[in-house]
């Protein structure tokens, strides 16, 4: 199981975040009028630690989690079940020996439709997740 499998099966099974969210969970974009409040994962980055003879087993990428709501308050609320789940997490996912979990940078923002009305409230936050990849 790769990561990204391990980290969906371990939010979709947060009853706090499911119950705002049902199965409103994306990656990479987020279909254009689903429902919200939803979720979406994105990779940032994925940089690979060598020694002299190998790749590193300890892996460190980054991911960004977008919370969206229709309203300030929903987006947050989205935000803070994923912070309590996430931030500062240590122990193991679906098999994967997750070392640490580090939230970096939170923003949140406002997605606006072309005619400048608000099409929906979203918080970013950015985890570094350190883990060993067997």
């Amino acid at each position: 199981m790769e990561i990204d499998e391990a980290l969906t099966a371990y939010l979709l099974s947060q009853s706090g975040l499911t119950a705002l969210i049902d199965r409103r969970f994306f990656y990479d974009e987020r279909p254009e009028n689903s429902d919200l409040p939803a979720l979406l994962c994105m990779n940032i980055s994925d940089a690979k630690e060598h020694t002299l003879t190998a790749q590193q087993k300890l892996e460190s990428p980054m991911i960004q989690l977008t919370s969206y709501g229709t309203t300030r308050a929903s987006a947050r609320a989205v935000a803070n079940q994923v912070k309590a789940a996430l931030a500062d997490y240590v122990g193991t996912m679906s098999g994967i020996e997750v070392q640490y979990i580090k939230l970096v940078n939170e923003l949140p923002s406002t997605e606006q439709n072309e005619d400048g009305t608000v099409k929906a409230r979203t918080v970013d936050q950015e985890y570094e997740i350190n883990f060993v990849k067997e």
